[in-house]
């Protein structure tokens, strides 16, 4: 005879079988994987917005300090700088310490969105013309950088005034 509780519980029967240890190691395994994950991607996001932030605050403060225009060009497999007269053409490469976040990117579509509406794909761009031109002012000429990540597009939206605001959006 077993001698049960108001509840049902049987009083003989003290902690928890195997299959349900098993079980409950299984749970948070699976939700720790998934914060892990989560937490991955967002540190990525972080990493990719704060070398933006890092390329174009160098790029505004050396157009300011030395009192050239710059321009910053992109394609798909590279970025890079260089200082352009008054009539905008070429004049040498500028050297940014922060243009290496360009080639994280190198296998994911990204796209440019200009002040103007006007939506250059990195992949077909072959032109020699700035995107984004950095006056001594301190002001740019601004856009939208997308860059169409496995499940998610992060847009990254280069103020005038040289803000920089990183916006996720989904795919």
């Amino acid at each position: 005879m077993t001698l049960t509780s108001a509840t049902g519980c049987n009083k003989l029967s003290k902690g928890f079988t195997l299959i349900e240890i098993l079980i409950v190691l299984i749970i948070i395994g699976i939700a720790s994987s998934l914060i892990f994950l989560n937490f991955s991607s967002a540190s990525s996001i972080a990493k990719n917005q704060s070398s933006f932030q890092n390329a174009f605050n160098f790029l505004t403060e050396e157009s300011i300090v030395t009192g050239n225009i710059i321009g910053w060009h992109a394609n798909n497999e590279n970025e890079f700088s260089y200082i352009l007269d008054y009539k905008n053409t070429f004049i040498e490469n500028l050297d940014n310490p922060y243009s290496n976040n360009w080639n994280n990117l190198s296998q994911f579509r990204k796209t440019y969105q200009s002040s103007d509406g006007s939506i250059i794909d990195f992949e077909n761009y072959k032109e020699d013309l700035p995107l984004i031109i950095f006056y001594p002012s301190g002001e740019n000429s601004g856009g939208i950088i997308s860059i169409f990540l496995n499940d998610y597009i992060q847009q990254i939206t280069i103020n005038t005034n040289g803000k920089i605001i990183s916006e996720i959006t989904s795919d």
